[in-house]
């Protein structure tokens, strides 16, 4: 049976019940002013009711209005100023006037941390990218988005589809999140399946490094990526429309966006959408694996669009929301390309080119409809603070096309839903309680169905909690999770005569799971603008269906995958496995340090993560040629590339325990009130415990950044380099070192009522060639060479 929203929660009747009878609003309006100490208004100061959803920007003039209940405490925080916090009083009339002074960390809070923590004060490494900084790095894709981040690299199938690696791990170990919720997409299933999440309309892109699976599930041991907009209203705003659009010349990009949030009385609305679209990026001049030159990245041409709106009833006994977004994508995947027609192709016009998108290689054709109900209740009943649900129902469908056919159909319908009790303090002790159900309907068909269709339930309950001891703050958490599997159409036999098939019926099968994971964190601040936080975890993690059930071949990672749930002998026989399938287990430490005030400030992360039955992919040794009774059946129509297909080794998921460690650091250093330099460096070691390394691991990145804010402008110029990684796993080959140069230049300037911002960026100034060692086809895909941006934003 498909997910409905009836199933979102009788939670929403229970809110709904309590909001039709409830009193008028007594939220108090509060008006305010934030400046500078040399008096100047601060654009864009963000002001935060602390420890609630609600938060506004001062506009342009560095005014705000929010609406905040009585006595409570307002922090306001701009990036390259000190923050502050406001206690307001109930009887407060006058305006508040705030002055915040240059130099330190902008606390940002977090909304996946799940108890309003700030990025300064979680014991957990967090980096999020908010306001122009996500502007300059916004990319098509969220991996390349968020790569520059410490810690942060991308698998980078190509401009197309890139999904980010934390801490040189990736795939169903990274949750990625749309507001707290699971994407819904396939985009951890294959390394070319994009990820559904864009980040050209979004208010910040937070990551959390290191085990976050408390909230989460098992699938987050190696950290969470959250993308979060105001599609679903949180809070009152006034009203505010923000229009961008810009042209690349990389790819003769295009793109529109646009955002309006507005709020009147008791209601909130908001909407968003954007337009994009590319033809195939230029790159250096290379050799692919094949042998052929070319300066053109085959098939990596773009056209997405999305549209989304929410509504919500806010008032000061908490909210209740809706929202829904449709999303409409079509993009080339590099390396399924026929190189000919390809080079053919770009010696039209631009609109035969388009036309010519079907010809020239595979195509994918997504389409997802993502609907969202979300509810708040502050304090409903003794001892609660707030009782909080959020629920979305996704319907993803992901085609791919060749030749004009549909190859491959991906199709998931999901239901999510999160509950949650924050609880008053207790005996000290401030946390949340919170059950957390997901259900999925995978379904897969066509040439590369190599997973099978698998219906996914998993409930669980977690517990968060905190303490402060003086200037030392505890903080503990548990979850307990349980997890079903039900694949259908598993054929444990590997024959392809139509005896064998009568004798090999399909099967069904279904596997349980139960994952329990514990943390510790402290946090303590030892002096004045200084921290220590301390992380400790044992994080279980349940194989996903992939890791499984696969059987078949996945020609994104030119393998034949086949999964946990099979055996595999010398002379190519498949057969159902008699061993034990177990957890991964997970047993994190993290060590950071942090200075978060005045002109110099840094951040520095240790950690060490001791995997027990780590999954991974290893080399049988054999090919799809020496699969028993392979006769290249069902690719008589297409026999080049069945024959492609025979020369695939087998990779099968095998379990071992493993051990990776590395260090983070970032430091930034406000010469002048105009001039900050940054300066960051990661590296992980990643190896099998009995010998080995594990493949595809990125290498160590380091890079320096110098930027300029004057009152009408501001520039930037980023340099990045990657060393060459020669630490790789068997069968892989190293990967030389590159460096690339960005610049970036914003000009703010006022036309009537229009607040606009005009920028260039420059990316890759030098035209440097590089391959990306993470990446699956890296022979395949250089990243893009030097191409310029040019864009205009208007707000109103």
């Amino acid at each position: 049976m498909r997910p409905s929203l009836f199933q979102l929660s009788p939670v929403a009747l229970l809110v709904a019940s309590v909001f039709s009878t409830q009193v008028q609003a007594q939220n108090m309006t509060i008006q305010g002013l934030v400046l500078d100490s040399d008096g100047q208004a601060i654009e864009q100061a963000r002001v935060h009711v602390h420890g609630r959803q609600q938060y506004v920007y001062a506009d342009k003039d560095g005014r705000f209005t929010i609406q905040a209940p009585a006595d409570s405490e307002l922090h306001i925080s701009a990036k390259g100023y000190g923050d502050q916090f406001i206690k307001v009083s109930a009887t407060q009339t006058n305006q508040l006037t705030v002055q915040l002074q240059a130099g330190g960390l902008e606390r940002i809070v977090v909304a996946a941390s799940g108890l309003h923590h700030y990025d300064l004060e979680m014991a957990n490494p967090v980096s999020v990218l908010s306001g122009e900084e996500l502007s300059r790095k916004t990319e098509p894709t969220i991996g390349e988005t968020l790569k520059s981040l410490p810690g942060v690299h991308s698998n980078y199938y190509g401009p197309v589809a890139a999904s980010p690696i934390l801490r040189g791990l990736d795939g169903p170990r990274v949750r990625i999140l749309s507001n707290g919720l699971d994407t819904a997409d396939v985009s951890r299933i294959g390394p070319d399946h994009a990820i559904s999440a864009d980040a050209i309309t979004t208010e910040q892109i937070e990551v959390l490094r290191g085990p976050s699976t408390l909230l989460y599930g098992s699938g987050a041991v190696g950290g969470v990526v959250n993308v979060v907009d105001n599609r679903l209203p949180r809070q009152l705003r006034p009203a505010n429309t923000q229009i961008e659009t810009r042209y690349g010349s990389g790819a003769d990009e295009k793109t529109a966006a646009l955002a309006h949030d507005g709020g009147q009385e008791q209601v909130a609305w908001h909407f968003d959408g954007f337009k994009r679209k590319t033809n195939d990026y230029d790159v250096p001049d290379f050799t692919n694996d094949e042998g052929e030159n070319s300066d053109k990245l085959a098939n990596s041409w773009l056209d997405n669009s999305a549209v989304n709106g929410g509504l919500s009833w806010i008032t000061d006994k908490g909210l209740l929301g809706f929202s829904i977004g449709h999303i409409d994508s079509e993009y080339g995947i590099p390396g399924h390309h026929h190189h000919a027609e390809h080079e053919e192709e770009h010696e039209g016009e631009e609109h035969e080119e388009e036309e010519g998108h079907q010809e020239a290689g595979v195509f994918a054709r997504v389409k997802q409809d993502r609907y969202g109900l979300a509810g708040e209740l502050y304090k409903p009943f003794a001892g609660v603070e707030t009782l909080s649900f959020n629920s979305a129902l996704t319907r993803y469908q992901h085609h791919e096309i060749e030749d004009g056919a549909i190859g491959t159909s991906f199709k998931n319908d999901s239901i999510e839903s999160r509950f949650t009790a924050e609880h008053e303090t207790f005996a000290g002790w401030h946390g949340v309680v919170g059950y957390h159900l997901q259900n999925s309907d995978y379904q897969a068909i066509g040439d590369e169905a190599f997973t099978p269709d698998t219906k996914t339930d998993s409930h669980a309950l977690f517990v968060l909690e905190e303490r402060s001891f003086g200037e030392v703050t505890a903080q503990l958490g548990a979850r307990i999770e349980q997890v079903q599997y039900k694949a259908s159409g598993i054929e444990f036999e590997h024959h392809h005569d139509d005896e064998a098939e009568e004798q090999h019926a399909a099967e069904n099968v279904k596997n349980d799971f139960t994952a329990g994971s514990l943390s510790a964190g402290l946090v303590w601040n030892f002096q004045p603008g200084y921290n220590w936080a301390l992380s400790v975890s044992r994080s279980e993690r349940a194989p996903s269906a992939a890791e499984l059930y696969s059987n078949g071949a996945h020609i994104a990672t030119q393998t034949y995958e086949l999964g946990l749930a099979y055996a595999l002998d010398d002379d190519g026989e498949i057969s159902k496995s008699a061993s034990d399938i177990k957890k991964e287990v997970a047993n994190n430490i993290d060590l950071t340090l942090r200075k978060f005030e005045g002109d110099f400030t840094f951040t520095y992360n240790l950690f060490y993560n001791k995997v027990d039955d780590y999954l991974y992919m290893q080399d049988s040794g054999l090919t799809m040629a020496d699969l028993d009774a392979h006769e290249d059946e069902g690719h008589e129509e297409d026999p080049d590339h069945a024959h492609e297909d025979e020369e695939f080794a087998i990779f099968q998921y095998r379990q071992q325990d493993a051990t990776l460690y590395g260090a983070e650091f970032a430091m930034a250093y406000q010469l002048t009130a105009e001039q900050e330099l940054e300066l960051f460096i990661d590296s992980v070691r990643a190896k099998l415990d009995n010998g080995g390394n594990l493949p595809r691991i990125p290498p160590v990145k380091t890079g320096i950044g110098y930027s300029y804010s004057a009152q009408d402008w501001s520039a930037s110029l980023d340099w990045t380099h990657y060393m060459k990684q020669n630490r790789i796993a068997e069968g892989e080959s190293s990967t030389g070192s590159y460096q690339i140069l960005d610049f970036a230049f914003s000009y703010y300037f006022n036309l009537s009522d229009l607040d606009l911002t005009a920028f260039a960026k420059a990316n890759n100034l030098t035209d440097e060639l590089g391959f990306v060692h993470s990446s699956f086809i890296k022979e395949d895909a250089p990243l893009p060479g030097r191409s310029f941006t040019l864009g205009l934003k208007a707000r109103f």
